[in-house]
């Protein structure tokens, strides 16, 4: 009986192994607190001038909706707003627009805050690819999500 269930026990093991890797995306691994990850490495800065597609959901707030931004010195110079309700924000002015070091800092700022979710994934260069934000589960509409796509870096 005991060599019939060694087969069992380690194809489920190895089940287990497989499992527990998925669900993270390369460059990214868990740190303590609050749902958080980090970059592996912290190697990340913001290039001179870069691009990236941003989809902004949840809550109540400026700023929801589908976006092309480009960055130069780390100031939006450029943002299009790909569905209505981001075209309005795009009228009302590039100030209100995130770099990415922007949203880096107010997920950095939201774990600081001790909020009960801060969680972020990052790409293998350590830019991000997803921040979850929610500083009170308990509170309607105090939630932030962001999925970065198409990041590109530009030539100066």
């Amino acid at each position: 009986m005991t060599a019939t269930r060694s087969p069992l026990l380690l194809a489920a093991a190895a089940l287990a192994l497989v499992t527990a890797g998925c669900g993270s995306e390369a460059g990214s691994e868990p740190s303590a607190g609050h749902g958080a990850r980090t970059p592996k490495s912290a190697a990340w800065t913001e290039p001179g001038r870069y691009s990236f597609r941003l989809l902004s959901e949840g809550g109540e707030r400026n700023g929801l909706g589908q976006y092309r931004i480009t960055v130069e010195d780390g100031k939006v110079v450029k943002a299009v707003g790909l569905d209505e309700q981001a075209r309005r924000t795009v009228t009302a002015g590039l100030q209100s627009m995130p770099t990415l070091g922007d949203l880096l800092q107010e997920f950095r700022q939201a774990r600081e805050d001790r909020a009960d979710v801060a969680r972020a994934e990052f790409a293998a260069d350590g830019h991000p690819t997803e921040i979850h934000l929610d500083w009170r589960k308990n509170s309607i509409d105090d939630e932030a999500d962001y999925q970065i796509t198409e990041y590109r870096v530009h030539r100066v």
